[in-house]
């Protein structure tokens, strides 16, 4: 009988979510996910029609007023680079504070494949934190600046993907839980 030693980030876990009915019950979750501590992921692949210019922004969602981000992290799965593009770099924002949850990331062929919460909210290495409460009218973003020779821009990427995850907590998700006895 063949036997999983271990999780690939395409395998699926199937979880129960009791505000459905039939089939709707059921969530098939990325083992990515759950393996790494996040709860939401993001692919950004090179043609992305908003990576335009020599720097763009893009919003990955909304966030919720009183929800805490605890985690964020960057995956990168090809490197970034394109016809005279000497690097790309990617901040994972929030709206108003920039590089909060990751900063300057190299996404290019000599640079890292992952990196976890080096932005100003989230450093764990200049202090401890316990994570980013958002305030009212918050979304996550994720902004790419590129490097060049002349005029060329993000537009002339030719590859590139990665993943931005992150890990909200929203405290209101709990208050349905059955208090211990």
């Amino acid at each position: 009988m063949p036997q999983i030693t271990a999780l690939s980030a395409n395998d699926s876990i199937v979880v129960s979510e009791t505000g459905g009915s039939g089939s709707s019950l059921v969530k098939r979750i990325p083992a990515a996910l759950l393996s790494l501590g996040f709860t939401h992921a993001f692919r950004v692949d090179y043609d992305n029609a908003l990576l335009t210019g020599s720097s763009a922004t893009l919003t990955l969602m909304s966030l919720t007023e009183g929800a805490v981000v605890t985690a964020a992290g960057v995956m990168v799965s090809t490197a970034f680079d394109g016809t005279d593009i000497s690097g790309v770099v990617v901040d994972v924002d929030r709206t108003g504070v920039a590089e909060a949850y990751i900063k300057d990331m190299g996404v290019g062929d000599t640079n890292a494949v992952f990196e976890r919460n080096t932005g100003t909210k989230l450093d764990t290495e200049a202090e401890e934190q316990d994570g980013d409460i958002i305030p009212s009218g918050q979304s996550l973003l994720v902004d790419f600046a590129s490097s060049t020779s002349g005029s060329t821009d993000l537009d002339d990427l030719t590859q590139g993907s990665l993943i931005v995850f992150v890990n909200v907590v929203d405290p209101s998700e709990f208050d349905t839980l059955v208090p211990a006895e």
